[in-house]
């Protein structure tokens, strides 16, 4: 006949157990967790083909030559740039120190350097897109084509030139203020307004979160999905509550034989085993440690003010790729048309060739001179010699030209200096060897790396959003694994205390254990 005593003992000892499930039932479903792990899966899964070592390293080279590109633009976009208005200066300047006329020295120029001549001439670029208008207008009155019948003509024709044209406006109307851009700030807070702005905010604010981050990624998605971790530790409780409760049932109507305490308890004991183990074999401590530090790196680009900017910054920097690619070096194809449009223009209104240029020149000159500019890899080429010819004229050293050019025309030395890293690398990014884009690709060319930028990169920002925000809603994730290790180590140390019980063993009065105590004696 079972005691009174027993059974209560026994039904307490599994209504600590009962609570210890009902405790991680209600932790998963009150932290919603299993929705919750769900989404950062799926943001794993999005961004893991961003964080692949050799694209964060692709994603550096390219976000580079994007800013040397913006360093080079920026003073020749506008008038705010500066390198228009040290043009006349420079030439006073070289006239002054070499006793020669400015005329003359217009003339050296063009004989020796005639490209980088009419690089100086056409700027600032937004003169150019000013007289796009007029020249459309002129083009389509000369020709006697419709507005459609020209634009038509121009892109069979001229596609390059087109593209370069179309896209113009925007990179100079937007240049200071990027359409669409809204209220995009740096981390820092400070405004993101300008193309330079731009720059400077992707390379020292978001691509150094994809390389900071990147061994936080893989230890997060290393090893095993994450989103097994809420729907187990349900499982575990359901289970521990079902376990506890026909326990307490048998507790309550009969006296339970030792080896089935002791085998019930034993239970108790393995799944508390089976939960340590599972939490440091797969690294449950370390991973959602690092991943704790990812999420906390990616909440600022996440903001829907900044994933909009990023998307309005991405269209911006594709406008100013599409209109450099077609002038950029010859392979662009905007140089070799050249001459055919102004043989085009000749053939359909009778001018001769110089009459056509005579007309561009007094009505066009800002687009004339871009035109007999092109390609800019022909500036870049005729720099060196343009240094050893001013070295020459004003009998200065390379160090001392430099410095003087830096002091009196800071400008037009900024666009220099940037010229030959954006023309050399424009078809082979320095640093790119390796980059690839999701499809296995190569992404080698500035065209290419703006693609992967804007197809690739920044999506993943805008789709997988809303699942971060509902990630780390609510709470940390960081918590998951210690509290779940202590659990299981409780569990353990609880499910030994049973078995000692079970085996009825029962630890000993203190009183009674004191060295070298000698037995009670017997009655």
């Amino acid at each position: 006949m079972r005691s009174t005593g027993e059974g209560r003992s026994g039904v307490l000892q599994w209504v600590v157990v009962l609570v210890v499930g009902v405790l991680v039932v209600t932790l998963v479903l009150g932290l919603n967790l299993i929705s919750r792990l769900d989404d950062g899966q799926k943001v794993l899964n999005g961004a893991q083909p961003a964080f692949v070592a050799q694209r964060v390293a692709g994603d550096r080279a390219g976000i580079n030559i994007i800013a040397d590109d913006a360093s080079l633009a920026n003073p020749i976009v506008n008038a705010q740039g500066g390198a228009a208005a040290e043009v006349p200066k420079l030439v006073a300047f070289v006239s002054q120190k070499t006793g020669l006329s400015q005329a003359a020295v217009v003339a050296a120029l063009q004989k020796n350097f005639p490209h980088t001549l009419a690089l100086l001439q056409t700027i600032p670029l937004s003169a150019v897109t000013a007289e796009e208008p007029g020249l459309l207008a002129f083009l389509e009155k000369t020709l006697h084509l419709s507005a459609a019948q020209l634009g038509g003509a121009l892109a069979k024709s001229f596609p390059a030139l087109a593209e370069a044209l179309i896209n113009l406006p925007s990179v100079t109307n937007g240049w200071d203020h990027i359409q669409n851009i809204g209220r995009l700030t740096r981390f820092n807070g400070s405004p993101v307004q300008s193309v330079p702005q731009l720059a400077t905010y992707f390379s020292a604010d978001v691509i150094p979160v994809l390389q900071h981050q990147q061994s936080d990624f893989e230890s997060l998605d290393g090893t095993s999905t994450v989103n097994w971790i809420a729907p187990l530790l349900l499982i575990i409780g359901i289970v521990v509550i079902v376990f506890a409760l026909v326990m307490i049932a048998l507790n309550l109507r009969v006296r339970l034989t030792r080896a089935v305490r002791i085998g019930s308890a034993s239970v108790v004991a393995v799944v508390g085993v089976a939960v340590v183990v599972l939490v440091l074999v797969l690294s449950l401590l370390p991973r959602l440690t690092h991943g704790q530090k990812l999420l906390d790196a990616l909440a600022p680009l996440n903001t829907t003010a900044r994933v909009h900017g990023d998307r309005a910054g991405i269209t911006m920097v594709s406008a100013i790729v599409n209109l450099e690619n077609p002038i950029m070096n010859a392979r662009g194809g905007a140089a070799a048309e050249v001459p055919q449009l102004i043989a085009f223009v000749s053939k359909q209104t009778g001018l001769s060739q110089a009459q056509v240029l005579a007309a561009l020149k007094t009505n066009f000159p800002h687009t004339l001179a871009l035109l007999q500019m092109l390609p800019l890899s022909s500036v870049n080429a005729e720099i060196p010699g343009l240094f050893a010819f001013l070295e020459k004229a004003l009998k200065v050293t390379p160090t001392e030209l430099v410095a003087a050019l830096k002091t009196n025309f800071p400008a037009i030395t900024q666009a220099i200096v940037y010229l030959t890293p954006v023309v050399t690398g424009w078809d082979d990014v320095p640093g790119t060897a390796h980059f690839t884009n999701n499809s296995g690709a190569p992404v080698r060319t500035l065209p290419a790396v703006r693609t992967y930028f804007s197809s690739e990169l920044i999506p993943v920002l805008e789709t997988q959003r809303a699942n971060y925000w509902h990630l780390v809603s609510t709470s940390d994730i960081n918590f998951l694994a210690p509290l779940v290790l202590i659990i299981g180590i409780i569990v353990i140390i609880y499910g030994l205390l049973m078995l000692l019980l079970a085996w009825g063993v029962k630890p000993r009065p203190r009183s009674e254990v004191t060295a070298g105590a000698a037995p009670s004696p017997v009655t």
